[in-house]
């Protein structure tokens, strides 16, 4: 067994994993050959080192990154407050997208945007990518279109895959219009970082009630194969990493081959329901 002096998390076999370690894996994967990195994580990499508090160890994975001397770092601080009829606090309502995003957000430095359902937090030199955010939170002026509009973009998954939280799947299939979702207005209240208050309407990209998501191991599979995708284990876990460039136009051929490349099952097998799920909260049009 290594020592854990210095180790954030101990992995399953008894391995310590250290913010050195965290940094090498993440330039094995090349996430610091970037101008912007848009981070998806889940902190899934082994035992928490007890002897540590939760912000000491988070404070050393947000160092890991910044390490790395990317211009701009992008986290997903998604709340869904509409689609839950709650307000949205831009300085309170907490992301729902795990610990560390949740951290990111709470920067001193770190700049939100507004969008009350699928908002983004960045540190460092692109703020434009959170600022004059448009109505479409997958569509016309959002993060996503901006970043497509980026040069030198690479997305970051960080404990996590593909398969579980490729959000930016969404935006490409919103480009090519597939006809498994449909634009939905969601109403509700937002409260900027000046406390002021006022009610808005909001607009998601949302898949039609029975269409069931799914991302086929082949998917990554194939990325790998063609030098897109790079991937490493670190822990109990793995980093996976590649260009936006490469993800929106391997993703965009995909589905140009076969509509229903990333569904369980073609799309139109049942009919197409306008019926909206997240937790306990149904919107039916």
């Amino acid at each position: 067994m290594e020592a854990k002096e210095n180790s954030l998390f101990t992995d399953s076999r008894g391995h310590a994993i250290t913010q050195d370690d965290i940094v090498k894996v993440l330039e094995a994967v090349g996430a610091e050959k970037c101008d912007t990195l848009l981070i998806h994580s889940e902190l899934s990499f082994g035992t928490p080192n007890l002897n540590l508090g939760r912000n000491e160890i988070l404070g050393q994975v947000m160092g890991a990154f910044q390490a790395l001397g990317v211009k701009t770092l992008l986290f997903p601080t998604f709340t869904f407050s509409f689609s839950n009829y709650e307000d949205y606090d831009i300085m309170k309502s907490r992301s729902r997208m795990g610990v560390l995003t949740e951290f990111a957000r709470k920067q001193p430095l770190a700049l939100r945007s507004i969008d009350p359902q699928m908002s983004f937090a960045v540190l460092g030199q692109d703020v434009d990518l959170v600022t004059d955010i448009g109505k479409e939170c997958i569509g016309a002026r959002s993060t996503f279109e901006k970043l497509h509009n980026k040069e030198n973009v690479r997305i970051l998954f960080f404990g996590t895959s593909v398969d579980a939280c490729f959000t930016y799947q969404h935006y490409i299939e919103y480009v090519l219009h597939v006809p498994y979702r449909y634009n939905l207005d969601f109403i509700g209240t937002i409260v900027d970082d000046m406390g002021r208050s006022h009610q808005d309407t909001y607009t998601i990209f949302v898949k039609y009630r029975d269409v069931i998501p799914w991302t086929p191991p082949t998917f990554e599979k194939s990325m790998i194969e063609s030098g897109a995708m790079l991937k490493a284990s670190l822990g109990d876990s793995s980093l996976t990493c590649f260009s936006e460039r490469d993800a929106f136009s391997i993703t965009k051929q995909w589905i140009e081959n076969d509509i229903n490349a990333f569904l369980a099952q073609p799309y139109d097998s049942m009919p197409l329901v306008k019926e909206y799920r997240y937790g306990n909260v149904t919107t039916v049009q």
